[in-house]
């Protein structure tokens, strides 16, 4: 089942699965990790209308996730990342799933709370970040985890 994340009560079970919240600047902290920026973007091939896309970037790497996406996967090493996803859209959100069980509304439809940053901890395998009820046109990226860690 898909929790929301909502608060401070959540954040042992995000321990448990390896997804730990912050909120807000980073700080000190940001040499613990690589960054990773998702947003939204736009794309005339994106269906039901060209905002229906979603982009995560690595370094110089960027996947766009729109209906039908020639390149929506990113590739990456295992190791601990920053992700900082850009809600400002009211008609989309942000969630993470995992092979290791992690799945997660990072933020939620109706709200818009700016700039959010999880730490996450990617194993060998695919994740996806995707918009929940867009998923379907093809709004989610797909970050395939394989190699040797960082």
């Amino acid at each position: 089942m898909r929790k929301k994340i909502a608060g401070v009560l959540l954040l042992a079970a995000l321990v448990a699965v390896g997804l730990i919240v912050t909120v807000g600047p980073i700080g000190a902290v940001a040499a613990q990790g690589r960054q990773l920026d998702g947003g939204y973007c736009t794309n005339p091939q994106a269906l039901p209308k060209p905002g229906a896309c979603i982009a995560l970037s690595f370094g110089d790497q960027t996947a766009q996730g729109y209906t039908n996406s020639p390149d929506r996967v990113l590739s990456l090493r295992p190791g601990t990342y920053w992700l900082t996803v850009n809600d400002d859209s009211a008609a989309h959100n942000f969630s993470f799933e995992g092979p290791d069980g992690v799945d997660e509304d990072l933020t939620g439809v109706a709200d818009t709370p700016g700039l959010v940053t999880f730490k996450v901890h990617l194993t060998h395998g695919q994740y996806s970040l995707f918009c929940d009820p867009h998923r379907a046109f093809g709004m989610f990226v797909v970050l395939d985890v394989s190699g040797e860690g960082q």
